[in-house]
């Protein structure tokens, strides 16, 4: 298996280069740039939310307990004073911070369920989901948010089933095969729960026809931009 720091840096680095792919393609602000960066990154280490005590698993719940109640606290910004705002808003983070992630930890076993292609897909639309319906990004921005972030899911299970293959050695460890996997066949009731997500997820994800719209309205010359002259002479 991978390290974290290895995870981390390879999903920076990739999303850092479709970051720049995609914002010269599409002509994307440097904020979106930098939002897909941190969603490649993030997913690089997200397979690995259901190992306990483990430094993704906090930084994730982190994350997305600080992302809760920022959209609640904004969301009822005139229904509120400052104190009451900012007392809820401490309140939902410590909830998903520690209970939830305690309850999380409960039901899931590492390298099971969510470590899975279906997996990957499932943070991919809660992703579109998240920044459609929460973050009120546009339809394009939140697809291109679920992409990457299903991008860095998918690196880390591609590394970690490398890392299972010890090439020094000519041989191959006894964890091959638990990384890359469509489904956990081990785990059915847990992989029905995501596919379940994956369904109701998607009811909930912006519509894909501006996305469509857009890919087909990229320049022609899409080479002039990406390579030197010299390259494309």
């Amino acid at each position: 298996m991978a390290d974290f720091n290895t995870h981390v840096l390879s999903a920076a680095a990739a999303a850092s280069l479709g970051a720049t792919l995609f914002t010269k393609l599409l002509d994307l602000p440097v904020s979106t740039a930098l939002i897909l960066t941190a969603g490649g990154t993030i997913g690089g280490i997200l397979p690995d939310i259901d190992l306990k005590d483990s430094v993704p698993s906090k930084i994730l719940f982190s994350i997305i307990g600080a992302i809760a109640a920022l959209s609640w606290l904004f969301a009822r910004l005139p229904d509120f004073t400052v104190a009451e705002l900012w007392l809820i808003a401490i309140a939902i983070f410590l909830c998903i911070r520690f209970p939830c992630w305690a309850l999380f930890h409960q039901f899931t076993v590492h390298r099971g369920a969510l470590h899975s292609l279906a997996a990957t897909l499932m943070f991919g639309f809660l992703s579109a989901v998240t920044g459609y319906q929460m973050l009120l990004l546009t339809p394009v921005d939140s697809w291109l948010l679920a992409g990457f972030v299903a991008a860095g899911s998918a690196i880390h299970l591609v590394l970690d089933e490398l890392y299972s293959v010890d090439f020094s050695g000519a041989r191959i460890k006894r964890s091959f095969g638990t990384a890359l996997k469509v489904l956990d066949t081990e785990q059915p009731a847990a992989s029905a729960m995501v596919l379940f997500v994956c369904l109701v997820a998607w009811f909930w994800t912006p519509d894909t026809n501006e996305l469509v719209q857009v890919w087909q309205s990229i320049d022609v010359n899409w080479r002039e931009m990406l390579l030197p002259d010299y390259v494309n002479r």
